[in-house]
C-alpha cells in the first residue's frame, strides 16, 4: 500500500512546494500536471517491484500494476506507455522466471489498452465516477490474474493462509487505487483553488488600483472613512484640502487620522462643517449636502452612508466635494450684469425723455435771443453750446446702451475713408495738424452699416487728434493680415501709461478734462456688432496706434450681396 501510496506523496509534495506562479501558465489542466504524475507513478512502479525481491510468498505479487492502471488513467495513453515499458523493465528485472501469465498479469499488458482507452472519460467524469472506473479496472486486473493462476494451477499448491494474504493483498490494492484518485483529486483542487484566490486577489488589487485612478483624475473631492471616522481612502483632491488642518499628511499616513477625534487647534472651518455634516447623515441615515463657503473656497459637499447590506449595519461614509467657486463668481457677476442691463435700460428711458424738454428749452433761447439786445447773444451762444453738447452725450449713451441689430451690406472700407477725409481734413487744419492715408488697394469687401462704420472711424480720428498738440500728424491705413481685414489709425501724441489700457473701452472712464467716457466704448460696441475687435498699441512719448480688425465676406456672403445689388 506504501508503494502504491508512494505516487500521492510524491506529487503532493512537488505541487504544493510548486507555488502559485509556477502553474500559472499550465492553467491547471491534466496536460499540466502530466509530467509530475509520470515521474511520481513511475517512482512507485519502480519502488513496488524492488519490495517483491522480499516477497514473503513464492509467487511474486507486485502492486506497481495499480500504479500503472491509475497512472494511465489520469495522464492518457501516450504518456502512459513510458510507464508500460518501465513496469515491463523491471519485470525482466527483478522476476528470476518468466512465464507468459506472469508478464500479462504483473505488467499490466491486458489492462493498459483498458486504461488507455478509458482514460479520455476518467478526466472529464466527477470524483465519484473515477473512483467506479479505478476499482472496476483494479478488481478486473485481479481476477483475471487469479483465474489466470487456478488455470495453471499454481494456487492449489498453497495452504489457506497464503491465499488469504493474497486475498489481503488485493484488497490493500483496491483500497490504496481508490485513496490514489481522492488524495490526487484533493491536491489539484486545493490547487485549483489557490490559483483562482490569486487570480482574485490580482483582480482586486487591479480594480483597487483602477478605482484610485478614477478617483484621483475625477475633478472633485473624493474620501472614504469608517464608522469610527478614520480615513480609509482618499483623492489628490481631498488631500490638498485635508492639509489646510494636517499639513504634514501624506497618503501612506493617511489611515492614521481620525476625524471625529481632531483636536481644536487643527479644527478648520471647512473640516467642522464637514463633520457636522457626517453627524447629520448618522441620525438621519441618509445623504447630507450643503454649500461650504470657506474663506478661500467655495465648496459643495455631499455625505453619503455606506452599508454592509442596505439599512443594516453601518460601515462607514463617502464624502464627495466639488469646488463651485469659479460658478459662484459667475452666478455673481451674471447678478450684477442683470442689475446694470436694467439699470442701462431705466437710464436710456430717462435720457429720451430728457432729449426733449431740452429741444424745447433750445427753441425758445433761440426765440429770446431774436428778441433779446445783441450785447446778451454771447450769454446765449454759450447756453446753446452746452445743450448741443449735452444732448450729444445723450446721443452716445443711447448709441451704447441699445444693442440694436444693425443691417449689413458689402462694402469697401477704402471708400468709406475717403468719403470722410475731407472732413477730418478741415478739423485738423484748424488743428494746425496733417492726415496721411495709405489704403491697402486690394482689400477684400466686408459686410458693414456704413453709418456705423464711419462713426466709429470719426470718433477714434477726433481721439488722435485731440491727443496730439499742433504739427501732430494722424495716419490712417489699411492693411490685409491673415485673410483679415485691418484698419489702423495712430497719432503722434504723449501715448498712454500701460496701467490705463486696460480701462480704455470701460464706459465713463476717460482721461480728459470735458470727455464723457463713452466714445471708445461706442467704438468697441459698433466694432463687436460687425464681428470685429479692437487691439490698441502704445508707446508713452511715441504715440498711439488703435487697430480695428474685420473679418472678410464669405464666398456665399458676397454671391448674395451681389443678387441684391443686382435686384436693386
Amino acid at each position: 500500500m506504501l508503494t502504491v501510496g508512494s505516487s500521492v506523496f510524491i506529487f503532493s509534495a512537488v505541487v504544493e512546494r510548486s507555488g502559485d506562479d509556477a502553474v500559472q501558465d499550465i492553467r491547471l489542466k491534466w496536460r499540466g500536471y502530466a509530467p509530475v504524475l509520470l515521474i511520481a507513478f513511475a517512482c512507485s512502479i519502480v519502488i513496488g517491484w524492488l519490495l517483491t525481491i522480499y516477497s514473503a510468498v513464492d509467487i511474486q505479487i507486485s502492486l506497481g500494476a495499480v500504479s500503472l492502471m491509475v497512472g494511465v488513467l489520469y495522464i492518457g495513453a501516450k504518456r502512459g506507455l513510458i510507464l508500460f515499458i518501465l513496469s515491463v523493465a523491471m519485470y525482466w528485472l527483478i522476476s528470476a522466471e518468466h512465464h507468459v501469465s506472469d508478464l500479462l498479469i504483473q505488467t499490466g499488458l491486458l489492462l493498459y489498452p483498458v486504461a488507455g482507452l478509458c482514460a479520455p472519460l476518467f478526466q472529464r467524469s466527477s470524483l465519484r465516477i473515477k473512483r467506479m472506473i479505478a476499482l472496476l479496472l483494479i478488481l478486473t486486473g485481479s481476477l483475471f490474474g487469479i483465474v489466470v493462476l487456478f488455470i495453471e494451477q499454481r494456487l492449489q499448491q498453497m495452504d489457506s493462509s497464503l491465499l488469504i494474504l493474497i486475498g489481503l493483498i488485493i484488497a490493500s490494492g483496491v483500497i490504496v487505487g481508490d485513496y490514489c484518485v481522492q488524495a490526487i483529486e484533493r491536491v489539484i483542487e486545493r490547487k485549483q483553488v489557490s490559483q483562482q484566490m490569486m487570480e482574485l486577489s490580482n483582480r482586486v488589487i487591479l480594480e483597487a488600483e483602477k478605482l484610485r485612478q478614477l478617483m484621483n483624475v475625477a475633478p472633485m473631492m473624493i474620501t472614504s472613512i469608517d464608522a469610527n471616522g478614520c480615513i480609509t481612502a482618499i483623492n489628490d483632491a481631498a488631500l490638498v484640502q485635508l492639509r489646510r488642518a494636517f499639513p504634514h499628511a501624506t497618503r501612506e499616513r493617511i489611515h492614521e487620522i481620525c476625524l471625529f477625534e481632531v483636536e481644536e487647534p487643527q479644527m478648520t472651518e471647512g473640516l467642522a462643517g464637514t463633520i457636522h455634516m457626517i453627524e447629520r447623515s448618522r441620525q438621519s441615515h441618509a445623504n447630507e449636502s450643503e454649500i461650504l463657503r470657506l474663506d478661500h473656497a467655495v465648496l459643495y459637499m455631499n455625505v453619503a452612508p455606506l452599508w454592509y447590506e442596505p439599512g443594516e449595519q453601518l460601515t462607514g461614509f463617502v464624502i464627495v466635494g466639488q469646488d463651485v467657486t469659479e460658478i459662484e463668481n459667475l452666478r455673481s457677476e451674471l447678478s450684477h450684469v442683470e442689475q446694470l442691463s436694467l439699470v442701462g435700460k431705466m437710464a436710456a428711458s430717462i435720457t429720451h425723455e430728457i432729449r426733449n424738454p431740452m429741444a424745447v428749452v433750445r427753441g425758445f433761447l433761440q426765440l429770446m435771443k431774436e428778441k433779446s439786445p445783441a450785447t446778451l447773444d454771447h450769454y446765449y451762444m454759450i447756453v446753446m453750446e452746452e445743450l448741443d453738447r449735452a444732448n450729444s452725450i445723450i446721443n452716445d449713451f443711447l448709441s451704447l446702451a441699445q444693442n440694436r441689430v444693425i443691417e449689413k451690406e458689402a462694402g469697401d472700407l477704402n471708400t468709406v475713408i475717403r468719403e470722410l477725409l475731407p472732413l477730418m481734413w478741415a478739423d485738423a487744419n484748424l488743428r494746425g495738424q496733417s492726415i496721411a492715408f495709405y489704403a491697402y488697394e486690394q482689400l477684400p469687401r466686408i459686410a458693414m452699416n456704413s453709418r456705423e462704420i464711419k462713426q466709429l472711424i470719426l470718433n477714434l480720428a477726433r481721439n488722435g487728434m485731440e491727443a496730439m498738440d499742433d504739427r501732430g500728424e494722424l495716419r490712417i491705413e489699411t492693411d490685409l493680415v491673415d485673410g483679415e481685414v485691418v484698419m489702423r489709425i495712430g497719432d503722434t501724441g504723449p501715448g498712454i501709461p500701460a496701467d490705463r489700457l486696460d480701462k480704455l473701452f470701460e464706459p465713463f472712464y476717460t482721461t480728459k478734462s470735458k470727455g464723457t467716457g463713452l466714445g471708445l466704448s461706442l467704438c468697441l460696441s459698433i466694432a463687436e456688432r460687425h464681428h470685429g475687435r479692437i487691439v490698441v498699441d502704445s508707446v508713452e512719448g511715441k504715440g498711439t496706434t488703435f487697430s480695428v480688425i474685420f473679418e472678410q465676406m464669405s464666398t456665399n456672403e458676397e454671391t448674395e450681396s451681389l443678387t441684391e445689388e443686382d435686384e436693386d
